[in-house]
């Protein structure tokens, strides 16, 4: 099976000048596929370009984004030594965009199946603008995707409804000029484990990935480039560790059943993630546009997040949120009237961004008059304003500053009555 395969990925590569996208996600297909390519690449000295392409959402499981980093430099090395005309692309998510930036920035709710607003963003939208990118410099491309008939029913189908042309290749749903070639779409698991198992990839052994396989639970692994067929990231071994979309994450529950017991503050997090979307009052009453209507987190809960987030990072010994979405969420904050620079504050406190000093000019202004004004009930108040000001409706501005005012006096912060 493996020289028949390796036979017909040469054909199919010596007959065009378009260039190949090996999409890898770590997981057991992606990894057959890419290894079949690689063995075949070293038998013909490829003459045209070759793109593994991967994707790092910023919110993969730390157990998993240290493997594919691992395994991604052994590839590079491996490309290297060998002088292969092969690119290894790591796609990640714009920053204004990641998922940080909006859960705990903007206040978005944590996604659910009726509002899964990160799949767009962390992989979609990255990804398509690359593979556009690259349509735009080569007119075509060919698309090579570990998917199998044989990982569910569903998948069949996907897969037997699709036209293929006289090469077998199908055309992309969703981008132009984009073919698609699914080398190992008749495998069964079986057949997958056992070449992996016997045969070792170019660039290293199997065992690590093996042993992920078995500390997880379930079969499935989640393509992470633009896949066409690919279900959703909810249910998989390689999803998101923040995903709430699902009740329970299997995945990671079986991870920690299996010895990484470390993982359980992450596991506890993602369970706030989903109870507090459904608490009432953990959202505003109003959304970003002024309308009545269950809104973004409360800034007192997405300041909640952000220092339990940032506490975590400590007790994992493994950064959770970068530096960058850091700033993006105090941008974000700015906007919604915050004027101590909470965020900034809080990375300080956790030992994070210890060489930023920023002065918002309101507090600064503030400051001088301390002994006047109080800055704290002010901040509350600006906060109120901040979140109004574009609103179509200013009804009730001034009942909600009288409300957080004695609130705030009766030292309840938290809610809007």
């Amino acid at each position: 099976m493996k020289k028949q395969i390796k036979e017909e990925l040469k054909k199919q590569f010596l007959q065009d000048n378009r260039p190949w996208v090996v999409t890898f996600s770590g997981g057991k297909d992606s990894t057959l596929v890419l290894q079949l390519v690689m063995e075949m690449l070293l038998e013909i000295k490829n003459p045209k370009d070759v793109y593994v392409v991967s994707s790092d959402t910023f919110i993969e499981m730390p157990i998993i984004e240290n493997y594919l980093y691992d395994v991604i430099d052994k590839i590079k090395t491996f490309v290297n030594k060998n002088n292969l005309n092969v690119k290894i692309n790591i796609i990640t998510p714009d920053i204004q965009e990641s998922f940080w930036s909006l859960l705990i920035g903007k206040g978005y709710p944590s996604p659910n199946r009726n509002f899964r607003w990160c799949t767009d963003r962390l992989k979609i939208k990255p990804t398509t603008k690359f593979l556009l990118d690259l349509i735009g410099e080569y007119e075509s491309i060919i698309m090579l995707l570990g998917v199998r008939k044989a990982e569910s029913e569903t998948r069949a189908k996907s897969i037997e409804k699709r036209d293929n042309n006289h090469r077998g290749l199908s055309m992309h749903d969703q981008i132009p000029n984009a073919y698609i070639l699914s080398p190992i779409k008749d495998w069964s698991n079986e057949d997958v484990w056992t070449f992996l198992s016997n045969n070792p990839a170019p660039w290293g052994s199997h065992d690590n990935l093996m042993k992920l396989y078995d500390k997880g639970s379930g079969e499935e692994d989640c393509n992470i480039a633009l896949n066409p067929d690919s279900e959703s990231c909810g249910k998989t071994r390689f999803g998101c560790w923040a995903c709430s979309v699902v009740n329970k994450d299997k995945s990671m529950e079986g991870m920690i059943e299996s010895g990484e017991e470390w993982m359980k503050p992450l596991n506890s997090f993602r369970d706030k993630l989903k109870i507090y979307r459904d608490d009432k009052t953990k959202r505003e009453k109003r959304r970003r546009n002024g309308y009545s209507g269950l809104g973004p987190f409360l800034f007192e809960v997405r300041k909640e997040f952000l220092k339990e987030l940032l506490s975590i990072e400590q007790k994992i010994n493994h950064q959770l949120i970068k530096d960058e979405e850091l700033h993006q969420i105090q941008t974000y904050w700015n906007f919604d009237g915050d004027i101590q620079n909470s965020a900034i504050n809080l990375a300080k406190e956790y030992n994070r961004l210890e060489n930023i000093n920023i002065e918002n000019d309101i507090y600064t202004f503030l400051k001088e008059y301390q002994n006047e004004v109080n800055i704290d009930l002010f901040s509350r108040l600006y906060e109120i304003e901040k979140q109004r000001k574009n609103s179509a409706n200013r009804y009730g501005v001034l009942k909600e500053m009288k409300d957080r005012s004695l609130n705030y006096f009766k030292r309840e912060f938290n809610e809007i009555k």
